[in-house]
């Protein structure tokens, strides 16, 4: 599985748009008025302006190479401000084999650079967006329907409806972390809140609308 569209909404349009296109330095392509498309490696990042939803955010994660981390961390501490948890701006994840540091771009989404094992590369770029929240109250049906497809648990943990999973298949190193609401995002004092969402992999789009419904459809 990966990712190759993820459609998010948000309040702060323009202030967004400047973000990734001169602080993180993305190629940004300006679809109309109301949305842009930001290119973060191999996936794209689709903002759409929200029109009836104030201040949506969501959690997301972008893979960095692995060699990099530290550069790149020193270099982000200069021109962001790193979130913090218990005392620290970056985290290690052992049964991920990964590194991680956090900050909130403009739209408040809770935006993670993680520097997995795996990913070496020559230059510090952005490779992937390897992780995306899916907040939904109704994640025994989720989870179910992403089974169906063929996808699994990390670790091939147990599935927990109160918890946050990571759901994954034996490919690629990305996941759907589906979460139920009022979660506390690590590195964040924000609660998981469901919000319109669109996840496009190679095989399925799963999406969550503002009517609260979701769905999944095989491509």
């Amino acid at each position: 599985m990966k990712f190759k569209n993820v459609t998010l909404l948000t309040s702060d349009l323009e202030e967004t748009l400047q973000f990734y296109e001169e602080t993180l330095e993305c190629p940004v392509q300006v679809i109309d008025q109301d949305s842009f498309i930001v290119q973060i490696g191999e996936t794209q990042l689709h903002f759409q302006k929200s029109e009836e939803i104030n201040q949506p955010f969501y959690h997301f994660a972008i893979d960095i190479p692995y060699n990099h981390f530290y550069d790149m961390k020193q270099h982000y501490q200069n021109i962001l401000f790193l979130l913090m948890e218990d005392g620290q701006h970056t985290t290690y994840f052992e049964s991920f084999v990964a590194h991680s540091l956090y900050f909130n771009d403009p739209s408040g989404n809770i935006v993670e650079l993680i520097a997995r094992v795996s990913n070496m590369t020559d230059d510090p770029e952005f490779s992937r967006i390897s992780e995306v929240g899916f907040v939904c109250n109704e994640l025994d049906d989720v989870y179910q329907a992403l089974i169906n497809h063929h996808l699994t648990t990390h670790e091939a943990r147990s599935f927990s409806p109160e918890g946050l999973n990571f759901m994954c298949d034996s490919d690629d190193e990305c996941y759907i972390l589906l979460t139920p609401e009022n979660k506390k995002w690590i590195f964040s004092d924000k609660a998981s809140t469901a919000f319109p969402i669109a996840i496009e992999t190679q095989d399925f789009k799963l999406t969550y609308d503002d009517k609260h419904q979701w769905s999944l459809v095989s491509l």
